[in-house]
């Protein structure tokens, strides 16, 4: 309900004595659903700590990601977004974005993107500019641009539903980075996630979901 799923009917000339005046309950209901929220997961892995953050309402999304590795090599990523939902299906999101990374991967080594441009991701402190589009399968189809001038596109799903309690997800961008993940539900806030990722290499933990 707070996240805006909720659905309104109105039969006939039908008159609700619980709500004598409906377009006052409505005005209310709509305020209800329009209400921030907060969610949190959090993976402890053999390879490091990663994990997501999100306070949300109907329209506006803040969102943060982390990878922090356990030695220089692995190093750490944060990435932060804002963005707003746009249509009535709210399939689309530009967004305004920080990617705040370090890592050791030698010393002057810069790696290339899909396009040619340099790829600082030893280092790299920029403001981006983009979108998220939600592509049919729930694929999340990424694109930005930093502020000086590397583009950045990314295809991403989490939370694939495999059985009951099984779920997969996948990353893949142009930065030639990409992640599979395998995850077990114990219950609602707990599971077990393994996962490789082209930075840290494999991993298994505990994930904890708020």
């Amino acid at each position: 309900m707070m996240s805006g799923m909720n659905r309104v009917f109105a039969v006939g000339d039908y008159q609700n004595p619980n709500l004598p005046d409906k377009a006052k309950a409505y005005r209310t209901l709509q305020r209800e659903s329009n209400m921030p929220h907060f969610m949190a997961q959090n993976d402890f892995a053999t390879n490091g700590n990663d994990g997501t953050a999100m306070l949300q309402n109907t329209r506006w999304n803040l969102s943060s990601e982390w990878r922090l590795g356990y030695n220089d090599m692995h190093g750490y990523e944060v990435e932060t977004h804002l963005g707003r939902y746009l249509g009535r299906m709210q399939w689309f999101m530009p967004f305004i974005g920080f990617d705040w990374r370090y890592r050791r991967l030698g010393i002057d080594e810069h790696e290339k993107n899909l396009f040619g441009q340099r790829n600082e991701k030893d280092t790299r402190r920029q403001f981006s500019l983009g979108f998220i589009y939600t592509l049919p399968m729930l694929v999340n189809f990424q694109a930005e641009v930093y502020h000086d001038g590397i583009v950045r596109l990314q295809m991403m799903r989490e939370d694939i539903p495999i059985s009951k309690r099984l779920r997969g997800g996948f990353m893949v961008n142009t930065d030639f980075e990409y992640m599979g993940e395998l995850s077990y539900i114990i219950n609602k806030n707990i599971g077990i996630r393994t996962h490789y990722d082209s930075d840290m290499g494999w991993g298994v933990g505990l994930s904890l979901t708020y």
